[in-house]
């Protein structure tokens, strides 16, 4: 028996394993085949066109002064006196007093000068009167018979002092040093009371009437700029116009210059070529840019020059450039073409190209990850690209600008649902003093319902020709509580708020909740009226022009303190027409 059931039980369990997998396999779910639909991707692309235009070159530089000069002393003194203005920074004008040394030394000079005048003026006129009477002596054919030797070296004598008078006195205008130009002090090395000698460094100043910019430019840039480089170019020169920009404050300034001319070689560090910019009156304010500051030497500024013009040049945004030398077009099929084109020039933004595209081609300008020749895609032009902004920030309970026209808030709107949770949870949290303070709250909120219903009732009974007729918009709703007959019916709103204070235990002041009058007017759309803002009495136009079952809705917010404001969010419907 035992070798009978180690022989049974094996094939009863292979057995039994087969009609489980034939019951599987017969009752298998069938397979949906469903179409793959490939969504193609989506591009940013522009349209390009042959334009006539000149190249702008760009490159950077730093901002020099145009005159600049070394204050050396020519004299020795002590320093007598030095302009307000001669300081680090400190502007002046042509022919001010810069710096006053102390000439007494040279005034001394002058004197003892003076008195060598005085003696070879005499020796000179001696000369000069023993010459005149040799000469009527007959007989004296010499030189030094006639006296000529003797006077001609009284007059060089003379002429000798008088030479030395005037340096002299040249030396103590030196002492009153004087501005060259309108310009600016760079550094003021000096103090009063100090002693300088010759040759000594009292200061650097420089000009403030023209700036100029050392700008280096590459062989591919020479060849798009017009430079002043060649003697018969310089007789009748043409200098480019170069736009210079400067960032200061967070606002970006320019200064329009001219290329006057480019230095005398190419610098053997980085093999360059640099040109020299100049601005007019760089100090002077811009009309046009109010608060643009100085173009203050020392200044690092761009520059944008402008290069020679060409015939049917595409200007394509430099993003759309692929492999150095590609690009991607989207033909009529909306299918991707690659195409090889000839560069001119790589400016900073924009890529110009003599050859390789046509008027009307739509170029590719978003970056893809892949792209193959002939792949279908899905195009947006450039000009409606829409970029991300910050949001506008409101007040808003449910985050967002809500209007009449475009926004209207329910019972049943989620936000609502949830904001109703949100209060409930802070409820829950509550304890019995805190809850015993909201019960007075909405006793509170009971008895203001009650005034706000006698304030709302109409003076007079309304004429029947005033009354709309009932619509399908007027009707009350079937999911409304209806009020017992000979009571006044609850407004959704009354009825959201009862069911909300039965849920949580607070039958006695649903009770109190009183039923809204059917003219009751609405606040605007967006507004919020709470408990802690006594209700203004509108006026009789007011409450007959508005609906009877304008959606309100009844949101509780959690304070810091603890307890809970009821608020009413409305946004009002259609008017109903009256029919006569």
């Amino acid at each position: 028996m035992t070798k009978a059931l180690k022989f049974l039980l094996p094939v009863v369990a292979i057995a039994l394993g087969i009609v489980v997998s034939v019951v599987l396999f017969v009752s298998r779910p069938k397979v949906e085949h469903k179409p793959l639909n490939i969504k193609a991707p989506l591009v940013t692309i522009a349209e390009v066109r042959a334009t006539s235009q000149s190249i702008p070159v760009f490159t950077r530089g730093t901002v020099t002064p145009g005159t600049e000069i070394q204050l050396m002393s020519e004299v020795s003194g002590q320093v007598l006196e030095l302009s307000p203005n001669f300081a680090n920074g400190g502007f002046f004008r042509k022919g001010e007093v810069l710096i006053k040394v102390d000439p007494i030394e040279y005034e001394v000079n002058i004197k003892r000068a003076e008195a060598s005048v005085a003696q070879a003026r005499q020796a000179y006129l001696q000369a000069e009167a023993e010459k005149r009477a040799r000469s009527r002596v007959k007989g004296n054919s010499t030189e030094l018979g006639r006296y000529e030797a003797q006077f001609k070296q009284a007059q060089a004598q003379l002429e000798a002092a008088q030479a030395e008078l005037q340096a002299v006195k040249l030396q103590r205008d030196r002492t009153i040093i004087r501005a060259p130009f309108d310009g600016r002090v760079r550094l003021a090395a000096l103090n009063v009371g100090q002693y300088v000698r010759p040759g000594q460094q009292m200061g650097s100043i420089y000009a403030v009437d023209v700036a100029e910019v050392r700008l280096p430019l590459s062989d591919r840039q020479l060849s798009l700029v017009e430079v002043p480089n060649r003697f018969q170019d310089a007789q009748n020169p043409v200098f480019p116009e170069v736009t210079l920009t400067e960032k200061f404050a967070g606002r970006t300034y320019t200064w329009k210059g001219q290329v006057v001319r480019a230095e005398g070689g190419v610098d053997e560090r980085n093999r360059l070529l640099y040109v020299v910019a100049q601005v007019r009156d760089p100090y002077s304010p811009d009309p046009n840019q109010p608060g643009r500051p100085e173009l203050v030497a020392g200044s690092f500024v761009e520059a944008t020059i402008d290069g020679r013009r060409f015939e049917k040049v595409f200007e394509v945004p430099r993003k759309a450039l692929r492999n150095s030398s590609q690009l991607w077009v989207v033909d009529a099929n909306s299918q991707l073409r690659e195409r090889d084109v000839a560069i001119i020039y790589k400016g900073k933004d924009s890529i110009y190209i003599s050859s390789g595209l046509q008027d009307g081609d739509r170029v590719v300008l978003s970056q893809m990850d892949i792209a193959v020749d002939g792949m279908t895609v899905r195009t947006k032009e450039e000009d409606n690209f829409q970029y991300e902004v910050e949001p506008k920030k409101t007040d808003n309970l449910f985050g967002a600008a809500s209007s009449a026209e475009n926004q209207t808030i329910t019972l049943d709107d989620p936000r609502v649902k949830q904001l109703a949770e949100q209060a409930k949870q802070a409820y829950d949290n509550l304890d019995g003093e805190q809850k015993q303070q909201l019960k007075q709250n909405v006793q509170a909120l009971a008895q203001q319902a009650k005034d706000l219903q006698a304030a709302l009732k109409p003076a007079s009974t309304p004429q029947p020709s005033a009354i709309p007729k009932p619509t399908e918009a007027t009707e009350p709703r079937a999911t409304e509580p209806k009020a017992p007959a000979g009571e006044t019916p609850m407004s959704p709103l009354a009825a959201q708020i009862a069911e909300d204070l039965a849920e949580e235990g607070l039958a006695a002041e649903a009770a109190q909740v009183p039923a809204e009058p059917l003219a009751q007017p609405q606040p605007s759309s967006g507004q919020v009226a709470t408990s802690s803002q006594p209700p203004a009495e509108p006026s009789a136009a007011s409450t007959q022009s508005k609906p009877a079952n304008a959606p309100q809705t009844a949101a509780r917010s959690s304070v810091p303190d603890g307890k809970i404001t009821i608020s009413i969010v409305s946004a009002p419907e259609p008017l109903v027409e009256a029919v006569q």
